[in-house]
């Protein structure tokens, strides 16, 4: 075993022949091509990555890494990741097996995207089809560069509007010849089909509503004829690739689009939350009567705004540092109570009342569900196997394995579901705290979840809960992991980690 300091720097199971998968550009297992790898399933196929590892346990090497939160992608012997530091949006690329840095190429821009202090303006993870590494910048557009580091074009893209001013979060994705993008600039958004050849345009499949998403494409085929998937804030819909025409759609969804749909057999595996996550993520403002016992304090008999503590939560999202949480005084403001108020009885009641409703509206509900492939136009009422509303992550995409569907969401929570009927067959604990932004990755019947607090938990595959290990980093983990010839590549907050058995 070797360890390295650096500065700066597959889906396991075969498709029917209706439904083969048509985005991964090669199914090697020493290639984890894009987001989630091959097929973007997060499968990494005949690959054993170690089950224990730690900063001084079966380290193959370590790289120090400027921010950004975009997974590492893989081609053979070359590995290439993404990062924002000091204005310039980086390209890297890395020797996988050595940890040595081979190149790295910047742009600068003249205006950053706005983003969410959680987020990164170099989110996106690449993607590559051995030839070229093809990257996305919300601040800039496209770019292609060769394996040597050499430019070949590059394609400026409007500046991104997303809600709230929170960044984009989708990554490209390689189909057929095409490289897709999904490009949200609010009513004017479309997703985006070039030549990976030189980056013209091969069509536009404009999404003036159905468009607020941070996920990223997915593709498929049914019979023979390949599609492109987005999922936005209530909808499902599905693209020919040839030409960008819409085949079909689900409605029903909720209104907060993260995580990226997974493909398994004739059907696809769709989940979305709500805008505070789960309901169970908020906790309903006490009573009058509650409220002025624990924190009323003048003798008026009223409630004042500033009497109430900043650490009183209104909605509590687990993370490890409190990213997304809502105080109870903020979601106050929401209703319209400002600074200074002193609140009576009918005033607090009718603001509890505002957000207890807040709470379980259509504006919180999770859902996931499956679909059926096929069909044309609005497919909600025929082709949705079944759909549940609890244990639904924000963030993380479904993982599915074996008739099994496996969900990850902060608090350290997992959920198994039978992939045929969506009934559920354990939600536990795993002993993990903290939120998790990273989707899940599998390998050799075993599921490798990543936390923000660092720590990554192997789980066991199957009808029965069992976790194998806890691997803890020491440092904040929200980038997927990545996987090839048996070395686990994980990306936290400062750095870039190999792990190996030694020997393999």
């Amino acid at each position: 075993m070797r360890e390295m300091n650096i500065s700066f720097g597959r889906s396991w199971f075969c498709l029917n022949a209706g439904m083969l998968l048509a985005g991964a550009a090669s199914v090697c297992a020493s290639n984890w091509p894009g987001f989630r790898g091959p097929d973007g399933a997060g499968i990494g196929a005949g690959e054993m990555p170690p089950v224990h590892f730690a900063p001084t346990s079966n380290l193959i090497w370590k790289a120090e890494l400027p921010p950004g939160l975009a997974s590492p992608v893989i081609w053979k012997d070359r590995l290439f990741i993404l990062a924002e530091h000091g204005g310039k949006l980086s390209t890297i690329c890395f020797d996988r097996l050595s940890g040595r840095q081979e190149w790295a190429n910047s742009v600068v821009v003249e205006k950053l995207e706005p983003v969410h202090d959680a987020n990164s303006r170099a989110t996106s993870t690449p993607v590559t089809d051995g030839k070229m590494v093809y990257v996305y910048f919300g601040s800039f557009g496209l770019l292609a560069y060769d394996f040597s580091g050499k430019e070949s074009w590059r394609k400026p893209l409007p500046m991104p509007k997303t809600s709230q001013d929170q960044g984009t979060g989708t990554s490209p994705v390689l189909a057929e010849g095409k490289l897709i993008l999904f490009v949200q600039i609010g009513n004017e958004s479309y997703l985006l089909a070039v030549s990976p050849e030189d980056g013209h345009d091969l069509w536009r499949a404009p999404m003036p509503i159905f468009n607020n998403s941070y996920a990223t494409p997915m593709v498929w085929q049914e019979e023979h004829v390949g599609l492109v998937g987005l999922v936005c804030s209530q909808r499902f819909t599905a693209f020919a690739l040839a030409d960008g025409q819409e085949a079909w759609w689900v409605n029903g969804l909720g209104f907060q689009a993260c995580s990226t749909p997974v493909a398994a057999g004739d059907r696809l595996v769709i989940a979305t939350a709500g805008l505070h996550g789960e309901a169970s993520n908020m906790t309903p403002p006490p009573s009058f009567d509650e409220m002025f016992k624990k924190y009323g304090h003048d003798s008026d008999g009223l409630i004042d705004y500033e009497e109430i503590p900043d650490e009183l939560l209104f909605t509590d999202r687990k993370t490890s540092d409190g990213q997304g949480n809502m105080s109870l005084k903020q979601a106050l403001r929401l209703v319209g109570v400002k600074n200074g108020a002193k609140l009576d009885r009918d005033h607090w009641e009718s603001c509890r009342a505002r957000l207890t409703g807040f709470r379980s509206g259509k504006y919180n509900q999770t859902s996931v569900l499956a679909v059926r492939v096929g069909g044309k136009m609005d497919v909600t009422p025929s082709r949705v196997l079944w759909r549940q509303t609890t244990g639904v992550p924000e963030i993380p995409s479904p993982l599915v394995w074996q008739g099994r569907l496996y969900l990850i969401r902060s608090g350290g929570l997992l959920a198994c579901r039978d992939l045929d009927t969506g009934s559920l067959l354990y939600d536990n604990r795993i002993d993990a705290p903290g939120g998790y932004f990273a989707s899940p990755v599998l390998a050799d019947g075993r599921i490798y979840l990543a936390s923000d607090r660092g720590t990554i938990t192997v789980v066991k595959t199957g009808d029965a809960f069992e976790v194998l290990a806890h691997n803890d980093l020491g440092d904040p983990i929200i980038a997927s992991p990545a996987m090839a010839e048996n070395i686990l590549y994980i990306r936290s907050a400062k750095r870039l980690w190999a792990f190996g058995l030694k020997g393999n």
